[in-house]
């Protein structure tokens, strides 16, 4: 058992026998343990002007998600509405030093901490961080009849992407001109709906495709609301073998992002509950394997060639690692100065971590290498940050030495326009360094010492400047 992640375990429940119960931590004493009431708290004090209890709901939700950007932002400017100088700086620095792009010269709420040689400094490099990043290249885009693509996987033994779609519950090929050609369409022999992710198992020749009901999709009906289940097609013929639903259990669930093992077994991430998801090679089943009280919103999934390691990323919480045989399941650990928030596509390419993330300001790609454990972050590079095609780029697929992924998100305008969605391409192995601006020698001094501060209520707070 490798012994970082028996050092790393979260609170979980473990549905299988095999696999041990861990318990869940308690939260600090006085804090509140649920986000919406802590919202509540946070905006009822600001209307009232009362900022110490403002203050003390932000800090509260921050630590529940230490990778939400606008909460950061929020304790900014709680900090900054006590004259917290010291406080507010230090936060400032630590979301620049993670790549945040935020311009707190906008509001009126930091007046109390603007006007200094830091702010200046620091707030400069945070709108700087918002600039274009990386080298992308558009690889075809789809026309705007394709009606919301969600996923998108290589077809080695076509030679075409895979897309597959929300609304129309279909599965298309596309080769390297965009050219797109229908293959697979949701009805009532098939029993598909909303497709969330295909997979290609060309070894096995099965077309692996997770569907569920949503009001998106087109032939949606309100007695299906929460159903959701795997299909296993022949990949060659396209003929239905089998459809594995979610077992009943008066919950909705929403089958989504799926990894195959190296003896077939196919793991799938539930993005309405923080479930997993089994499909055994050797049986006719659907089961959950484990269902996490500390994941909120579990969306990409990758797993390490020899089927070790699995890897799963969350909107808020990060990345869940899961010991595949050993049963033990632990957070990936990053440097301070990498923010995992937004997290939707995870993949896997010679052991670095490839994340797309839409739900984080700027929106980026970013290359994690990892250590020979597989279970710790070493080194972070960005492939695409703020590109102009970029808005909420969301699912992708790897191929060779590249990333493909969607741009852009669908959306109707006014007068029920549709815009089409670009399918971008990113070299993984070719990217920059992540640079982060040196500081002046008393700018590193003090983060040091406010970083102590952060880390030590008790210690006197430092002179502010």
């Amino acid at each position: 058992m490798n012994k970082t992640i028996i050092n790393l375990v979260l609170a979980v429940v473990l549905i299988t026998a095999s696999l041990p119960l861990v318990a869940q931590s308690e939260p600090p004493e006085g804090v509140a343990v649920t986000v919406p009431g802590l919202l509540v708290e946070a905006n009822k004090a600001y209307l009232a002007k009362d900022y110490l209890a403002f203050r003390k709901a932000m800090e509260g939700l921050h630590r529940l998600r230490p990778y939400n950007g606008q909460y950061m932002y929020q304790l900014v400017v709680a900090h900054a509405l006590l004259d917290e100088k010291d406080q507010a700086y230090g936060l400032m620095l630590r979301m620049q030093q993670q790549g945040l792009s935020y311009d707190f010269s906008k509001t009126d709420s930091t007046d109390n901490i603007k006007d200094t040689e830091v702010f200046e400094y620091v707030n400069d490099l945070m709108v700087m961080a918002g600039e274009p990043v990386g080298e992308t290249e558009p690889e075809f885009v789809l026309p705007a009849s394709v009606l919301m693509p969600e996923t998108i996987a290589w077809d080695e033994s076509r030679q075409k992407f895979l897309i597959g779609t929300v609304t129309e519950g279909s599965i298309l090929a596309v080769d390297g001109d965009g050219q797109v050609t229908e293959l697979l369409r949701a009805n009532k022999e098939n029993g598909l709906g909303a497709v969330l992710d295909v997979l290609v198992d060309q070894a096995r020749n099965r077309l692996w495709v997770s569907s569920a009901a949503l009001p998106a999709f087109s032939g949606f009906s309100p007695a299906d609301k929460g159903r959701s289940a795997l299909f296993e097609f022949d990949l060659e013929s396209l003929e239905l073998i089998r459809r594995y639903p979610v077992p009943d259990d008066a919950r909705p669930h929403i089958l989504g992002s799926m990894v195959l093992s190296p003896n077939g077994d196919i793991f799938i991430v539930d993005r309405a509950l923080p479930l997993i998801y089994k499909k055994p090679a050797d049986e006719q089943v659907l089961k959950a394997v484990l269902a996490s009280r500390e994941m909120v919103s579990m969306r990409g999934i990758a797993m390490q060639p020899d089927g070790a390691l699995m890897y799963v990323g969350d909107r808020e919480m990060g990345i869940l690692i899961i010991d595949v045989k050993g049963g033990r399941v632990g957070k990936l650990k990053v440097p301070d100065t990498l923010n995992l928030g937004g997290i939707d596509g995870l993949y896997l390419w010679n052991n670095h971590l490839v994340v797309i993330q839409d739900g984080i300001n700027p929106q980026r790609v970013m290359r994690l290498e990892l250590d020979s454990t597989g279970t710790q972050v070493t080194m972070v590079r960005p492939l695409a940050v703020a590109q102009p095609d970029f808005d909420s780029p969301s699912y992708g697929t790897v191929r060779g030495e590249d990333l493909y992924f969607f741009a852009n998100r669908q959306a109707t305008d006014s007068e029920g326009r549709t815009n089409a969605v670009t399918v971008l391409q990113t070299p993984i192995n070719s990217s920059k360094d992540l640079v982060v601006p040196d500081m002046r020698e008393y700018l590193d001094q003090r983060a040091k010492r406010l970083e102590n501060k952060y880390n030590d209520p008790e210690e006197d707070q430092p002179e502010t400047p």
